[in-house]
């Protein structure tokens, strides 16, 4: 039987791990983050219970590129690679006969790069994707191995578009893993004149700008929710995290019309509401570090 080493740390590695070992993948060892550095990761998860329960030995590691002397001891024909941060040296990617497998949550070769899943939502798109390849030495760019589409509407979160990419993978995995193990499985390679590229983004890309359009505002919201950091703003100097927002149910009320950027009121039935600039959102969950509970006359952001 084929060989599989699997590395992973996040959520979706560990539903992923499971989808492999209850096809009848021939999981060897499981490469997974010490917890001591579980910070790396929003969404860490521990493979070690999903491993136990099929008897997979399971390796704590630091560093994937420090470990080829455990790589070469498992002997195996395939790793797959699904939720590690590290880049992948040419010794590990040119170990296994079939390759190293990884993924990437867009439609290859368009929005290669960073936080896919976060740009998705930030740019308003009404289509993603889930993309299974073979890694090599560029990014997002090795041949593809399986790939589908999938809708974006406008009730989607960050949250919504993770069990959306972990059901397809599921699909993904029943179907490639017996033609990998038959030698059938299809390498398509990918238009490097179609491909675009993602940015990593930062901290600072997370503050909202409430001088932006509502949708706009809306858009970073739901792409910042769980399992991600949050989009913030502030009250004061105190860092508010806005977890969840709501469009507008109606026009902006007339006695809101002369507020400015960020200020709060009630509207949408007595709700909490936000001034934008083109409108207003209603502001659903939010977090103060404090607890202190936002009300109608406050003012949000930094006052530009």
């Amino acid at each position: 039987m084929m060989r599989i080493v699997f590395v992973g740390a996040v959520d979706f590695s560990r539903h992923t791990l499971e989808a492999v070992l209850e096809n009848g993948g021939n999981v060897v060892g499981v490469i997974t983050l010490d917890a001591q550095y579980a910070r790396r990761h929003a969404d860490f998860a521990d493979l070690g219970p999903v491993a136990d329960r099929f008897g997979v030995p399971v390796y704590r590691i630091n560093k994937i590129n420090d470990e080829i002397d455990l790589l070469r001891s498992l002997k195996p024909d395939v790793i797959f690679i699904f939720g590690w941060s590290q880049l992948i040296s040419n010794e590990i990617l040119e170990l296994p006969p079939l390759g190293c497998i990884g993924t990437h949550p867009a439609l290859l070769p368009k929005n290669r790069g960073r936080h896919p899943l976060i740009w998705a939502l930030v740019e308003g798109l009404e289509q993603s994707g889930l993309t299974f390849l073979y890694l090599d030495e560029g990014v997002d760019s090795g041949d593809i191995l399986w790939q589908k589409a999938f809708p974006i509407t406008l009730d989607d979160d960050a949250g919504t578009l993770y069990e959306k990419i972990k059901a397809l993978a599921v699909e993904a995995i029943a179907e490639f893993l017996p033609q990998l193990e038959a030698g059938t499985a299809p390498r398509i390679v990918q238009d490097a004149n179609q491909a675009t590229t993602w940015r990593k983004r930062s901290k600072a890309d997370g503050e909202i700008d409430w001088r932006a359009d509502t949708m706009e505002t809306y858009n970073l919201v739901r792409a910042l929710t769980h399992p991600y950091p949050g989009a913030h703003t502030y009250l004061g100097g105190e860092a508010v995290v806005i977890w969840k927002a709501a469009l507008p149910e109606s026009v902006l009320p007339d006695a809101a019309a002369d507020l400015k950027p960020g200020e709060l009121f009630t509207g949408d039935g007595d709700r909490l509401c936000v001034r934008t600039g083109d409108g207003y959102l209603r502001v659903v969950a939010y977090e103060h570090p404090a607890g202190i509970e936002l009300e109608a006359g406050m003012r949000l952001g930094n006052n530009r």
